[in-house]
């Protein structure tokens, strides 16, 4: 169902015939060859109330698709085993609707109820379970504590209070404290009351399973219900439903029972649990009722995604007594546990290998296979935390503990690490760590290429408790030989590189991923110098299952060696940690086109030169990259002109340029023959350029860019890692990027350098305490991530913390385990993360660094980086005030970065002093102040960080990249209508929650904006950031820009109280992610101000503008463009508030800047000099009146005016001041005088306040 006409279903009381529409932007839906798709309005029929509902539904979709509409509705949830029928005839549920003949718009279906079996009756039990309330224990491993959390609807309640005038602020920013730091406690929004259960317990009854001979009878289960009321209740479920039986604790009777006019029979639990317990009834009713007054968006759950996990959060609540929870396992997967093990691999390839010949086709295709990658992942992280629990038995128990292999529900498990000497000349663990990162970059690579008959492997890596656990689909007779005894690796390097394989057969597909990447063939020697040609790496693999297909396994050095840096540091004398030091494919990417443009440049020349004109066009068969900006310049159609006699054209086809990589080179490889070495070498100086190309083009200009403005300065780690991965920069260049940001000493660079840093010891910190929490038991680790955190960023409370462990648990773990982290002292900590820091990004951190930290930054980032979920609080990084007098508050002490919490308005103090002082003085003792900043009790979770190989949808990203190709090109309403197709494509594919859908709302909002369409453009960023905060994070910097764009919607829209309330929760959260001096904190906090304005806020909307000054001018200097900005409209906010003198100072600063950096005839100068002739006459006039007003009332009281003048020093200051602001300016350079033209508009203030407020 679409979100974008998500309005609640009408209750069963007010309507019988409800109304479902499946999708608003669906409606415009085209197939392949552009024909409307045809949208058809149902009837099925019900054997219940309310008897019929109507759902609208596209002509290609399935039954199957009908099927879950009805499970999702709430007038409909109690059926879950039924079957759909048309004119009679039951309707397979993989049909589509137009493959029926018959079915048209109109039609009615009839829903008839089908007989149960054992897997049906489980699973409706545990959907009456989540119906009715009772907590499911399924993803307690991988889903954290206050996950999936919304702030937006508390923000707009809040809101109304201050739209209604019922608030005691005015506004949402009248108690906001611009030089306070990031509160904690703010992260996460209020908590909501608890879900009450609709009945105590619901689970097997102790009679379960059926006897033999009434299992033939069809009986399933026997449950056991515990009501509200207290009744206890045994039902046995058949194959005709569920009925009340007379079975009880005591007496095994699982007859029905019989009662004088009472139904104890239904085919749905639910309804059964309805009629016996009234209770449960009127439970049920409210939730539901309470439901349909939030957001569905907040309500419904995610298919293909898990919901984000804050790294602050609540304790978990108490657990309430239910004996069935434990069953839950057991109803889900059956007594033997067959029913939710998978032959993964089989499912991915069958799914990879259905038709894509139409959209509905490639829309069921990119569905299954992003919900396969989701359960994969889901499956996986659960058995790799088991496996770090120590509680899967390994395949080879013999090996060292990083050698290990495990295989649990159908996925092959391992360790990153060398555990069999593999990366030995790699660098060992530190190289097999690295190279399983690179093998999922590469899988997710090949996957987004997605070619036919090539086989990659469902892979996810999962990080737990400093382990990295490797996950893959197993490749089909991968534990066996083959009766000839030859190896299955049938392409590239085998055992070791000793002997390489050349399989014929699989040239076709690696040539198709090496023209991707851009490598070349090229020919590689075995252990005895014989020569073989691959289209690949000898790393990558190609091996044949027994199910016949062909995998491409080991993708982690599919691109060529990064050589310069890796000569550089590789061998220095603090050498980095390991040589898979692998260019990115971006960078390759960028390096090619490149190349093209000077191709292209030379052939073009070639051309003018006899006469021709070249014409650009690209090959159409070429595979997709990720960045394809050559290919739509080349591609883009130019405007039809009228023919003319000019000279004649010549095809230039980029298809006809020929440039790739050798990406064995520097690996290893011996060439024989001379001819083989001339062609090696010509081979080293391309790579070796394109490894040049990082630091001579590529970090240069995102520099320039970041510089100029043009791409934003990122907020945190994940911002910053997306850029420098998409310009193709590897995060091992961080410590150049910061030398080159010093040197280059830009202003705006400033703030990048911090964030640069501030990454540095984040990344070296993880590498440390990885490697000591590694070899620690599970239940050991919350002590040693204690000990590290507070050794990092609580020493200034306490430079020496230590952690006690418990005895007990120690003596527990006396064999085969060290605790040398209790040893470990804070200055030690330190120092290996400084080493760290030199080894794997070659910065050196200066002497004191732990103390110039951003604490609540370096706090988070290194609790989302470790999967850590500390208590919410706000926590004390540093000493309090030694004069604290006894009266304070303990949360008003003075924290690093702000994280106290407000401080009160001080009337509390006021009544403190009023009492005894024996009570006062009891009152006012604090408690006292912890020894350490944290302990192991605000440790309330560690989750696994899962990192999958899933593709995005090529068709939705297509609709969308074709609807904003058509507004630029003027076709708005085809652009439109593409715009919402790509929604449509979007939630068909990934499901309405997931972090895509997020993402294509938010653009959709943006595109809105520009085509004017505010209301719309509103409506899709509320959607944007409600689908962010659940699934990307609360405090997640997409989420917080999702904010600050809804709140300039809404302000467009008139809504100017909700758009303030948006701006701050924004700004909260901003302080928390970045802290304060981010450039972009200017824009932002202008934007408020504007807001401020607009609701008639002067002077706030003033403090803003001059809050914004000062940080503009640490950032951007006293002089800069963007102060003169903020000057100009911190001018017009003080002639709002009534300074007219201090307007006419600030907007001459801002007229000098711009005159002295633009010239007189820009638009900027042009404007702040009219503005300045304008304030000037009126603040003299101004003056003028005021002195002439004090003269009158000197006059009336018979004193002489200049007396009064000298005995007070009234007017005459004033003008005389008045007279030197229009004489003078605040740099020198031009007078008021010399500016001000012969004939003046003037405007008095009162105009002025209605020019620039709007009229208001």
């Amino acid at each position: 169902m679409s979100a974008v006409a998500q309005d609640h279903v009408a209750t069963d009381e007010t309507v019988a015939s409800t109304e479902v529409e499946e999708t608003e932007v669906g409606t415009s839906e085209q197939p392949a060859d552009s024909a409307s798709i045809e949208m058809l309005s149902l009837t099925v029929k019900l054997p219940h109330e309310p008897f019929s509902i109507k759902i609208m539904v596209s002509a290609h979709e399935t039954f199957n698709d009908i099927r879950q509409s009805i499970l999702d509705l709430p007038s409909t949830i109690q059926y879950t085993c039924f079957s759909l029928w048309f004119n009679g005839a039951k309707l397979n549920d993989f049909l589509e609707l137009h493959s029926v003949e018959g079915i048209h718009d109109g039609a009615t279906l009839e829903l008839r109820q089908e007989a149960y079996n054992d897997r049906e009756a489980r699973a409706h039990v545990l959907k009456v379970r989540d119906i009715i309330g009772l907590v499911s224990t399924k993803n307690d491993f991988i889903v954290g504590l206050s996950a999936g959390l919304s702030a937006l609807s508390t923000i707009e309640e809040s809101a109304q209070g201050y739209k209604h005038k019922t608030s005691e602020n005015p506004h949402p920013m009248s108690d906001f404290e611009l030089e306070a730091g990031p509160v904690l406690h703010e992260l996460l929004p209020p908590a909501d009351p608890s879900r009450p259960a609709c009945i105590k317990s619901l689970g097997l009854s102790h009679w379960h399973p059926p006897p033999p001979n009434l299992r033939l009878r069809g009986h399933l289960l026997y449950l056991q219900v515990l009501t509200l009321e207290g009744a206890v209740h045994h039902i046995t479920a058949d194959i005709s439903g569920y009925y009340t039986s007379n079975s009880s604790n005591q007496k095994f009777d699982p007859s029905p029972r019989k009662g004088a006019g009472k139904a104890f029979h239904a085919h749905s639990l639910l309804v059964l649990l309805q009629e016996l317990s009234p209770l449960l009834k009127e439970e049920l009713v409210a939730w539901q009722t309470a439901l349909g007054k939030r957001d569905p968006l907040t309500v419904y759950s995610p298919t293909n995604t898990l919901l984000a996990s804050p790294w602050l959060a609540r304790p978990a609540p108490p657990p309430t007594a239910d004996i069935s929870r434990s069953q839950e396992q057991l109803l889900l997967g059956g007594s033997d546990n067959l029913d939710t093990v998978r032959d993964w691999n089989e499912d991915l390839q069958s799914t990879r290998e259905m038709p894509r010949s139409n959209i509905q086709e490639r829309i069921l295709r990119e569905r299954l296979l992003n919900k396969l990658y989701y359960d994969f992942a889901e499956a996986a992280a659960k058995g790799a935390v088991l496996i770090a629990r120590d509680e899967v038995p390994a395949l080879n128990p013999n090996e060292a503990r990083d050698a290990q292999i495990f295989l649990y529900n159908g996925i092959f498990f391992s360790f990153g690490a060398d555990g069999i000497g593999t990366f030995a000349k790699e660098g060992g663990d530190p190289a097999a760590r690295s190279a399983v990162g690179k093998d999922l970059a590469g899988v997710r690579f090949v996957n987004q290429l997605d070619f036919e008959g090539i086989c990659p492997l469902c892979t996810v890596i999962i990080d737990y408790c400093g382990r990295r656990i490797v996950a893959q689909s197993p490749v089909p007779g991968i534990f066996r030989q083959r009766e000839d005894g030859s190896n299955q690796i049938v392409y590239g390097g085998v055992d070791s590189r000793d002997v390489i394989a050349n399989d014929k057969s699989f040239e076709p597909i690696f040539e198709k991923v090496a023209e991707s990447l851009h490598l070349k063939r090229h020919t590689v020697w075995d252990k005895d110098g014989k020569g073989c040609e691959l289209a690949t790496s000898v790393e990558t693999k190609g091996l044949e299952g027994t199910d016949g297909r062909k995998y491409i396994l080991d993708l982690y050095r599919i691109t060529p060696l990064d050589i310069e840096f890796l000569e550089e540091f590789g061998d220095a004398e603090v050498a980095y940690p390991h040589k898979m030091t692998v260019l990115r494919p971006e960078a390759v990417e960028e390096w090619w086109k490149e190349k093209v443009r000077a191709w292209i440049a030379e052939e073009s020349e070639k051309l003018k030169a006899e006469g021709k004109e070249a014409k650009i066009v690209y090959k159409a068969d070429k595979p997709p990259v990720e960045d394809e900006s050559v290919e739509k310049e080349a591609t883009e159609p130019a405007p039809e002109t009228e023919k003319t006699d000019g000279p004649p054209t010549e095809t230039i086809e980029i298809s006809g340029f020929k440039y790739a990589l050798n990406p064995d080179v520097f690996a290893g490889q011996a060439p024989v023959t001379e001819e083989d070495k001339a062609a090696y070498a010509d081979d080293e100086a391309e790579v070796r350029n394109v490894s040049k190309y990082i630091t001579e083009t590529l970090i240069p200009s995102l520099l320039a860019d970041l510089r100029a403005g043009t791409v934003s300065i990122p907020l945190d780690s994940a911002q910053l890692t997306k850029l420098l991965h998409k310009r193709g920069i590897n995060m091992r260049y961080l410590g150049k990027l910061v030398a080159a940001v010093s040197e280059s000493a830009a202003d705006r660079l400033g703030s990048f350098k911090a964030v640069l840093v501030q990454e540095i010891i984040v990344r070296a910190s993880k590498h440390v305490i990885n490697a000591i929490l590694k070899p620690l038991p599970i239940t050991i680790i919350p002590f040693a991530v204690v000990q590290v955190f507070n050794s990092i960023l609580g020493t200034k409370l306490n430079a020496n913390p230590t952690v006690e462990i418990d005895a007990h648990l120690v003596s527990l773990y006396a064999d085969g385990h060290e605790f040398g982290f209790v040893n470990l002292s804070a200055g030690e900590i330190q120092r290996r993360i400084a080493e760290e820091a030199q080894k794997r990004f070659r910065y050196a951190l200066s002497d004191g660094w732990v103390d110039k930290i951003r604490v609540v930054q370096m706090f988070r980032e290194l609790a989302i980086k470790l999967g850590l979920q500390w208590r919410l609080k706000n926590y004390l990084f540093e000493k309090p005030f030694e004069d604290t007098v006894p009266g304070d508050k303990t949360e008003e002490i003075k924290q690093t970065n702000g994280t106290s919490s407000p401080k009160t308005n001080g009337k509390s103090s006021g009544k403190h002093k009023k009492q005894n002082g024996q009570k006062h003085d009891a009152l006012s003792i604090p408690p006292p102040a912890p020894t350490t900043t944290f302990s192991v009790d605000d440790l309330l979770n560690i989750i696994p960080v899962i990192k999958d190989s899933a593709m995005k949808s090529q068709l939705a990203e297509e609709a969308i990249e074709a609807g904003r190709i058509s507004i630029m090109q003027g076709q708005k309403d085809l652009g439109v209508e593409l715009l919402l197709e790509s929604l449509s494509l979007h939630e068909q594919v990934y499901g309405i929650i997931h972090p895509e859908v997020s993402r294509a709302y938010s653009q959709l909002s943006m595109i809105y904006s520009g085509l004017e369409d505010r209301p719309a453009a509103a409506d899709f960023a509320r959607k944007a950031v409600v689908i962010a905060e659940r699934t990307i994070g609360l405090d997640s910097s997409e989420t917080v820009l999702m904010y600050l764009n809804l709140a300039l919607c809404e302000h467009s829209n008139g809504n100017s109280y909700i758009a303030l309330a948006y701006m701050r929760y924004a700004f909260s959260i901003w302080r928390i992610i970045t802290g304060d001096g981010h450039p972009d904190s200017v824009t932002t906090m202008n934007n408020a101000a504007v807001m401020l304005q607009s609701l008639q806020e002067y002077h706030d909307s003033r403090k803003w503008f001059e809050a914004s000054l000062v940080l503009c001018e640490s950032i951007f200097g006293e002089h800069s463009i963007n102060a003169a900005t903020v000057y100009f409209q911190l001018a017009q906010a003080l002639v709002l508030t009534q300074d007219s003198l201090g307007a006419v100072k600030k907007m001459r600063d801002a007229y000098t800047i711009f005159l002295n950096a633009l010239g007189p005839e820009d638009k900027n100068t042009k404007e702040s000099e009219v503005w300045l002739e304008q304030l000037t006459q009126s603040a003299v006039q101004h003056a003028r009146q005021a002195k002439v007003v004090q003269n009158r009332k000197a006059r009336k009281l018979g004193i002489v005016a200049g007396a009064t003048n000298a005995a007070v020093g009234g007017t005459r200051p004033v003008g005389a001041a008045a007279t030197a602001a229009t004489a003078t300016s605040s740099s020198g350079k031009k007078g008021a005088s010399e500016i001000l033209p012969s004939s003046i508009n003037t405007k008095s203030i009162e105009e002025l306040v209605k020019f620039i407020g709007g009229n208001n």
